[in-house]
């Protein structure tokens, strides 16, 4: 997820000049050849019927969320007997990724994934790529406009997930305190993300209807959390030093509810208050088995690689156009995270 940072010109001019060798080196990447995928998964490279193919995946954030991402896609891979790269900056920046996808795309792929992770930063590289014959894809954040740009995209419903996540921290609110009224507060670390803007306005309005449906009167807060433990712990604390009592449940619009879950515990306040959010990171399925939160929406990052990878190597061919897939948001709670976590762990 990314703040807005939309591309200047002098921006292209420098990631068109960077030499593809060093941006690649420089970033997280990870290069599987043909014969080296095809062995990792038990098949051989000569049997792929797009053998040679070149694909590079660039993401915005190459952090633990993007490790099923990533299998999904050099899976496909190695079944089709492509050459694949998976990159990304160690940390958020959208300047960085704007270079990485120029960068990427100097090395003539046949195809590339994207993730466009505001609404015009990464345009250029995407038209870049589209009208010189590259294939693209996005995967896991698209953003508005997207469709305007002739390509396909592989990921959540944003708007829809935070519904279903509103209605699920409502729930459990009641449930957590007996009371029918007071504050959600819903965590963003990452203001101007379009993903977590639109979690976030679907969480409020899953909480609204929530309220229609039951009786209750809860009502919301936003709060700027960040991904620096220590800086979201704080923001937490300060937040709940403000309200004390008034906060009935967290609502964290990515995996920042892992850190009301550490604070929570150090501050002996687990159940206290409801605690959800997104994403099946280990420090999450860890809080949901040790009840110190008590539900995470999961969005199939194994199949934004895979099936982002399969509507690719059918525009490949037999040629055919690429769609929109909703990779869903699956509710993972108490009943069911031990499963969830021995599927997660082969990702690890």
């Amino acid at each position: 997820m990314a703040t807005n940072s939309p591309l200047s010109r002098r921006g292209l001019l420098i990631s068109g000049s960077l030499a593809t060798a060093g941006i690649l080196a420089t970033a997280c990447s990870s290069e599987k050849e043909p014969s080296a995928a095809a062995a990792s998964s038990g098949g051989s490279a000569a049997d792929g019927p797009q053998k040679g193919k070149k694909v590079i995946f660039v993401v915005h954030d190459k952090n633990p969320f993007f490790a099923p991402v990533q299998r999904g896609f050099e899976d496909f891979g190695a079944i089709m007997g492509w050459q694949t790269q998976f990159i990304g900056p160690p940390a958020q920046d959208t300047q960085k990724t704007v270079e990485l996808q120029a960068s990427a795309l100097s090395a003539k792929p046949d195809g590339v994934i994207f993730t466009r992770i505001d609404e015009t930063s990464f345009d250029a590289n995407i038209q870049k790529a589209t009208s010189s014959g590259v294939k693209v894809i996005l995967s896991n954040v698209a953003s508005d406009g997207y469709e305007k740009l002739g390509v396909g995209f592989v990921g959540q419903n944003f708007v829809n997930a935070g519904d279903a996540c509103g209605r699920e921290i409502a729930k459990y609110a009641k449930d957590r305190t007996g009371k029918s009224g007071g504050v959600i507060v819903c965590g963003n670390f990452a203001p101007g993300s379009t993903a977590l803007e639109q979690r976030i306005q679907g969480i409020k309005q899953g909480i609204e209807a929530y309220n229609k449906e039951n009786g209750t009167s809860f009502t919301t807060e936003v709060l700027v959390t960040s991904t620096d433990e220590s800086k979201a712990v704080a923001a937490i604390d300060a937040k709940y030093t403000s309200k004390k009592d008034e906060i009935v449940g967290w609502a964290m619009a990515a995996f920042d509810h892992q850190y009301v879950s550490t604070w929570a515990k150090s501050k002996n306040l687990v159940g206290k208050f409801a605690v959800g959010g997104f994403d099946l990171i280990q420090p999450v399925l860890d809080g949901i088995k040790d009840k110190s939160i008590d539900f995470s929406l999961g969005q199939n990052p194994y199949a934004q690689g895979w099936i982002a990878a399969a509507l690719l190597a059918e525009e490949f061919d037999p040629g055919y156009p690429a769609r929109t897939y909703d990779t869903g948001a699956e509710v993972v709670d108490a009943a069911n995270v031990e499963a969830v976590a021995t599927r997660e762990a082969r990702f690890a």
